[in-house]
């Protein structure tokens, strides 16, 4: 068998690299350790066949970097380990490097030795660091929030909350389960699969953003309104997502002025729309004010329940105090009479003011079956002859 010298095997490695007999003197080195000038780099033209290694490396280095060097290199040496890897920076370098070194064991005939190669992780350590400041950057914005922040480990599905994040929610950091599904717990019941579906939908790619209002249990009991937002943060090499990174806000203030709201609405529109009975047959609903597309739903809709709930069969619409009848509000009384009349029921309009009843025949609108009337009276009466005549027959 063939035995490989020692100049054929390091100039088959790229990186600069040298051969150490078993007491730790160089013995050999490729043309890549040549080149390596820069003495602070534990390699290079200092660093000739025949010297001591270590104490060349410890005329050029502090005393505890060699130390760790030394320590590694004798095990190699004496058989303890197979390797040992020691990284460190180059300050003396313009500009400064970072460099890993890894002291290999490797048999010699009079004795086992180490093969020193030497690697530029510069650009390596460049990334890591610039990774590192910028998660602690964020962490420190993130620790900022008023409601905390969340963190998800995805593949293990562990949760981390911050201490504000558990404690804006009434709990003491720890207590709540480290999990998606002690965070679903949290939610109320009515939110669930809404926000679970959003959260999927940004996880697969079918959304650019996770963003979702929802409830959250406090210890209370009570449940907190939020708008919650997360972003992956990280993703393995087939752009699978690993990390996501979320916060909340507590909107609670805003989503209980706005049901409020909301509920004056809703009376306010009720008002605005009243179904007075006149007889148990007969209905009355006065409008005022501007007719314009919500309110023509809303009197639809109310005029349609009520003749429903009473079973009335006339309906009676004022229009008395409606400021401007032009074809909008022509259209919604038409509309109206036809929706009354699948129910048996007929329209009477009253208050139709002289100049109103120019404008209406100028507008040309199919009346069809929509009995006129001049005031709120005469509708009434009409209403309730009809009324009569319908029970006497």
């Amino acid at each position: 068998m063939s035995v490989v010298s020692p100049e054929t095997l390091l100039s088959s490695i790229r990186e600069p690299a040298a051969m150490l007999d078993h007491e730790g003197h160089v013995r050999a080195v490729n043309t890549a350790w040549s080149r390596l000038d820069v003495e602070q780099a534990l390699a290079g033209g200092r660093f000739a066949i025949a010297c001591d290694y270590l104490a060349c490396c410890a005329e050029v280095r502090s005393v505890e970097l060699v130390e760790v060097l030394a320590r590694g290199v004798r095990d190699v040496l004496a058989g303890r380990a197979r390797s040992s890897t020691l990284e460190y920076g180059c300050d003396g370098a313009a500009p400064p490097r970072h460099f890993e070194l890894v002291a290999s064991a490797l048999p010699a005939s009079d004795g086992v030795g180490a093969l020193i190669t030497h690697y530029d992780v510069t650009d390596r350590e460049e990334l890591a660091a610039a990774r590192r400041d910028a998660e602690e950057r964020l962490k420190y914005v993130l620790e900022m929030l008023p409601e905390g922040y969340w963190e998800w480990n995805i593949p293990t599905d562990e949760v981390y909350y911050s201490d504000r994040w558990c404690e804006s929610l009434g709990y003491a950091p720890g207590e709540l389960e480290p999990n998606v599904g002690g965070w679903v717990k949290l939610l109320h019941p009515d939110d669930v699969s809404r926000v679970m579906e959003s959260v999927n939908a940004y996880l697969e790619g079918n959304s650019p953003s996770y963003q979702c209002e929802t409830r959250l249990r406090m210890k209370d009991g009570k449940y907190r309104w939020n708008i919650d937002r997360g972003r992956i943060v990280a993703r393995d090499a087939s752009g699978k997502p690993l990390r996501m990174v979320g916060m909340e806000v507590d909107i609670t203030a805003r989503r209980e002025a706005e049901l409020v709201i909301e509920e004056q609405s809703r009376r306010l529109r009720d008002l605005s729309t009243p179904l007075i009975p006149i007889t148990d047959k007969v209905v009355v609903m006065p409008l005022i004010g501007i007719v314009d597309a919500q309110r023509a739903d809303q009197v639809l809709a109310t005029l349609l329940e009520g003749l429903s709930r009473a079973q009335a069969s006339v309906a009676i619409l004022d229009v008395t105090g409606v400021s401007l009848i032009d074809s909008h509000v022509a259209s919604v009384l038409v509309n109206a009479a036809k929706a009354v009349g699948l129910l048996g029921a007929q329209v009477v309009l009253t208050g139709l003011r002289p100049e109103v009843a120019k404008t209406l025949v100028k507008l040309d609108v199919p009346w069809g079956n929509i009995v006129m009337r001049g005031t709120l009276q005469s509708g009434i009466a009409y209403a309730t002859r009809a009324e009569r005549a319908t029970s006497a027959s």
